[in-house]
């Protein structure tokens, strides 16, 4: 055996006698390399999932349709059906919710009847009637639109739970979903006209024993909203026995009654008849309405009290309510003596007192200053005509310019058509609520108007008519009475989406 085997010989004994050793240090050094990947690959994922965590939140949809429809409510299986059956309407959604509705819907595709269109296009294509129906993001929603409510659930009202139009959806942006959507957040105003408790009323409340008696068939319903909002057009005193005729109204100061059995949060009382029987019987309105802890607006002890806003805080916002009447026959408060806040406009005056104009725009722009919404009811307006005048509408268009949200028209004892000027709603007239005028179908129909915020925002304005029978006592109107009723509206209306 040569050298060179042998020293290959002596090599090979002590790399096998060191074999198990360098075994070992290589499966150590293996691991150990794995494990510190994985430390690495971990403290990664940790460090992207701090940086991008996401947030689970709940979207809401409704389903629009145009102010004017007859259509109230539309199932949701109607709707998935409307997505998904090419022989059904046509239906509108937003293209940049086109996978959420999807996932809301549970569906895989749309069919060839719905439309595409940018969210923000969506509203003025009800209003103009392109299409008659529409799905969209809750926040997109406004007045100029009717939701429907979905099998039977209004988004907008408080009491609902389980509303179908929802989906649970995950987002990065914590402050998208912390604005989601929430109930807590709607503020419900509703506005009746005028409540007019003399006269045949009172004879009524009296044969009936029965001062509530006038609001039985209503109260529940007017009574559900946050605010409660009621032209009173009659003084409450019993220095005086209700006439039985004339133009002159008093009731008694029971019949305050009637109005807290509809939940009356605050009256306006500028109009022509608060004050037929003088300050000291209007005085004693004043007195009986403090007493039963029921706000008002428009009237007051002097000049100050009666043109100040009166404020209601509700859901951590105020809302300011003024009131103005122009009708002749009323007294008008001055420096030291009760009466109501006056404007004077045609038809009831030879021309528009710009004076009383400025003084209403001022009135408002400091209530803006003082509340977060602005209402401004006025009395005005021609009797028993369905169509406003001019001057109504250019008061109107001026409140608004001066930050007013919401006009509500009381005193031509019929409804009159809406418009919506700058983003604002205007009821020209409610009609009367309460009253005896059975002479004509006109003067015993007429509307609430609901008024729905979401915040700050006006979401949703749905009209009840009614229709009084008895001389006295409003019930909720029969189908065919609606259609009349909203007929003369929307065909009296001033802008497209409240036109049939």
């Amino acid at each position: 055996m040569g050298l060179r085997q042998r020293k290959f010989r002596l090599w090979g004994r002590k790399l096998k006698k060191f074999l198990p050793i360098v075994m070992a240090l290589v499966v150590l050094i293996t691991f150990g390399y794995i494990a510190l990947n994985k430390t690495d690959l971990l403290k990664s994922k940790s460090k992207n999932s701090t940086a991008n965590p996401t947030y689970k939140y709940s979207r809401y949809y409704a389903a629009i349709t145009h102010y004017t429809s007859e259509r109230e409510n539309v199932g949701f299986s109607d709707l998935k059906g409307d997505l998904t059956n090419p022989e059904s309407e046509k239906i509108i959604i937003p293209e940049e919710e086109r996978e959420n509705i999807k996932k809301l819907f549970e569906i895989t595709d749309y069919s060839t009847n719905v439309i595409f269109a940018k969210n923000t296009e969506i509203i003025s294509k009800i209003i103009q009637k392109e299409v008659g129906l529409a799905i969209i993001p809750i926040e997109s929603v406004d007045f100029r639109v009717k939701t429907l409510k979905i099998d039977d659930k209004f988004i907008w009202d408080k009491s609902v739970t389980d509303y179908p139009m929802s989906v649970t959806l995950e987002t990065e942006n914590q402050d998208f979903a912390k604005a989601n959507f929430e109930q807590k957040n709607i503020t419900k105003i509703t506005n009746i006209g005028d409540v007019i408790l003399g006269r045949h009323v009172a004879y009524k409340m009296q044969t009936y024993n029965d001062y509530t008696h006038p609001w039985l068939l209503m109260a529940d319903f007017i009574k559900n909203a946050d605010i409660t909002f009621a032209d009173l057009e009659v003084p409450l005193s019993d220095q005086i026995d209700p006439p039985d005729e004339g133009m002159s109204f008093v009731a008694p100061q029971k019949s305050i009654e009637g109005l807290k059995l509809g939940g009356i949060d605050i009256v306006a009382l500028a109009n022509n008849h608060s004050t037929n029987f003088g300050t000291d019987v209007f005085s004693d309105t004043l007195a009986l309405l403090k007493k039963e802890g029921i706000l008002y607006c428009g009237g007051g002890a002097n000049y100050d009290e009666a043109y100040a806003p009166a404020i209601i805080e509700k859901n951590g916002l105020k809302f300011a309510f003024l009131d103005y009447n122009s009708i002749v026959g009323a007294v008008n408060a001055t420096e030291d003596s009760a009466g109501v806040a006056k404007f004077a406009i045609k038809p009831w005056a030879e021309t528009d007192d710009e004076g009383d104009i400025e003084r209403i725009k001022n009135a408002v722009k400091k209530a803006k200053t003082e509340a977060d919404i602005v209402i401004v009811e006025l009395h005005w307006g021609v009797e028993y005509q369905a169509e406003p005048i001019q001057s109504q509408i250019n008061v109107a268009h001026a409140a608004i310019d001066s930050g007013a949200d919401l006009i509500i028209g009381t005193h031509p004892h019929v409804v009159e058509g809406m418009e919506t000027y700058n983003n604002v709603p205007i009821f020209y007239s409610l009609g009367n609520f309460i009253f005896d005028q059975e002479w004509s179908t006109e003067t015993k129909q007429g509307i609430v108007a609901e008024t729905y915020f979401y915040g700050k925002k006006l979401v949703s304005t749905p009209v009840t008519p009614y229709q009084i029978e008895d001389y006295n006592q409003p019930h909720m109107a029969t189908v065919d009475q609606a259609k009349q009723i909203l007929g003369r509206i929307f065909g009296a209306s001033l802008s497209s989406d409240f036109s049939n």
